[in-house]
């Protein structure tokens, strides 16, 4: 799929994990280059790595790049590659000195193109296998998301698939420990042993795990609260979760 990316973390990321080739471009609005505002780092990678950098005026800019993408003056498109589901196993099984266990993401009907891209970050931090999400009523891969993520998304195999409670069931069969989060059980994520391939599963902003989710689930924990609301955004959830299995993981 074409993929506009824009911002200099993120592109420095396209060109690092090669989503952005040599004998590519990138485009630099008008103004920012009038006004010198090109990060210089950035400009040498580009020289390093043979990338092209062409400058558009405005009006052309937001149209081959939009207007988000103009505000921060410097864009690309590249043709992102989304990870077949298969895949995901075959490279976690072959394990890693920073994550030898596999841990995996589901998220049910994640429609915030903002959560996706602080998810996704975090989903590279913590060594994530893979994040896999429903192919409807869920949000995926956007500029938005890509420019969140400050281009971790070039690292993250993500996949998308029909059903998500077959999903679990295929998962659980590969003996994967399948994780729900929901603030309506009583156990929390502090009592359980993560020492084991895991996925987690998050549901919607609004709603939650569904509930056909939820049964699909080996386990359901919650994030204990101390304050007066009794939920966390689905990215802060997920990190909490997923530094925690990582702390596990490294100290036991």
């Amino acid at each position: 799929m074409n993929l506009t990316v824009y911002g200099v973390n993120t592109l420095r990321e396209a060109i690092l994990s090669g989503y952005l080739k040599r004998g590519g471009e990138i485009c630099v609005s008008e103004k920012k280059r009038k006004n010198g505002k090109i990060d210089k780092d950035l400009i040498k990678l580009l020289k390093d790595k043979n990338i092209n950098i062409v400058t558009k005026k405005d009006n052309v800019f937001i149209k081959y790049f939009g207007k988000e993408a103009l505000a921060k003056g410097i864009a690309a498109n590249i043709e992102y590659t989304e990870k077949v589901y298969e895949k995901l196993f075959d490279e976690a099984n072959a394990g890693s000195s920073s994550q030898p266990m596999p841990l995996y993401l589901i998220l049910d009907e994640i429609t915030d193109p903002q959560n996706l891209g602080s998810i996704i970050r975090t989903a590279n931090c913590v060594g994530i296998s893979g994040i896999i999400l429903p192919k409807s009523n869920s949000v995926f891969i956007t500029p938005s998301v890509a420019y969140v993520s400050q281009g971790a998304l070039f690292y993250v195999n993500m996949t998308r698939v029909v059903n998500i409670s077959r999903t679990i069931r295929d998962l659980k069969g590969r003996g994967i420990l399948v994780v729900g989060l929901s603030n309506e059980s009583e156990d929390t994520i502090y009592e359980t042993d993560y020492n084991v391939p895991v996925a987690i599963v998050i549901g919607s902003e609004g709603r939650g795990l569904r509930r056909l989710t939820i049964e699909k689930c080996e386990k359901v924990l919650k994030i204990p609260m101390a304050g007066s609301i009794n939920s966390l955004n689905a990215s802060v959830s997920f990190a909490v979760t997923a530094y925690e299995i990582m702390r596990q993981r490294k100290t036991d």
